[in-house]
């Protein structure tokens, strides 16, 4: 199910809906349809060019990033910090801080300046390696080592391959302790959903912000624009899947 899930949502982001649009226009244009052809093309044009347009963007981003705000420690806090997974690329050839996702680092840098800020608390960390030997909890772990942590305080989640496993695995650890969740300001509606139906009571550390100041609109379409609108679309298929899930779940027990 997670390798279907995985292949599906690939396949409905911007940058493939893209070539699909493209390719019918293609075959439109191949079939001498030519005014087909010139709707489809485009149309396709007009969807990359306004994905890829850092304002719109934003305005994707702007609903999941604003619903939680930086976290205000002001009470005792909790005894764990989950800090979830991102991604990385073991590569002995490189520095450590090269080998982790931008992403990852970003959580990482998070979860150790509260850990720090707060002493006597626990780091976890989770997340299995894809295809990589090494999992990313202790890839991360390991930066997190570097940047001054004691590796007695860290404790490691290696095998969850998703958000859901993730929660899962912590509920198994924390019991009924509340945690501080720590990931990506996009990210943190869905995780925190799925951490809360495990019965996690969580407080919000969100990072990573991509939306960070009113965007200028005077911008040309740029890579940059298309990755944030990739990270939007990523959040909201992930939010429609666990509906359909829901949806599913009551059905199966009427």
């Amino acid at each position: 199910m997670f390798l279907i899930k995985k292949y599906i949502s690939s396949f409905l982001m911007p940058f493939p809906i893209f070539l699909f649009l493209l390719g019918i226009g293609l075959y439109f244009l191949y079939r001498g349809n030519i005014k087909r052809s010139k709707v489809w093309i485009l149309g396709s044009i007009i969807w990359i060019s306004m994905l890829s347009y850092s304002p719109f963007a934003a305005l994707l981003l702007l609903p999941l990033e604003s619903t939680y705000s930086k976290v205000e420690l002001t009470s005792t806090p909790p005894k764990y910090i989950h800090v979830l997974g991102n991604g990385h690329t073991s590569n002995p050839r490189l520095p450590l801080s090269s080998e982790i996702a931008l992403v990852s680092l970003a959580r990482i840098t998070e979860g150790v300046s509260l850990y720090k800020a707060h002493p006597n608390m626990k780091l976890i960390f989770s997340g299995y390696g894809g295809y990589d030997p090494v999992s990313n909890a202790r890839k991360n772990s390991q930066m997190a080592i570097a940047l001054g942590v004691n590796p007695a305080d860290i404790i490691l989640l290696e095998t969850p391959k998703d958000t859901h496993e993730e929660a899962i695995a912590s509920k198994k650890i924390v019991g009924d302790e509340p945690i501080i969740l720590v990931t990506s300001a996009s990210h943190m509606v869905r995780a925190s959903a799925l951490f809360r139906k495990e019965g996690i009571n969580i407080i919000q550390a969100p990072t990573d912000f991509q939306v960070k100041a009113d965007s200028n609109l005077w911008q040309f379409p740029s890579a940059d624009g298309l990755v944030r609108s990739e990270a939007a679309f990523h959040e909201y298929l992930g939010l429609a899947w666990e509906r359909v899930k829901s949806m599913l779940k009551k059905v199966a027990e009427l």
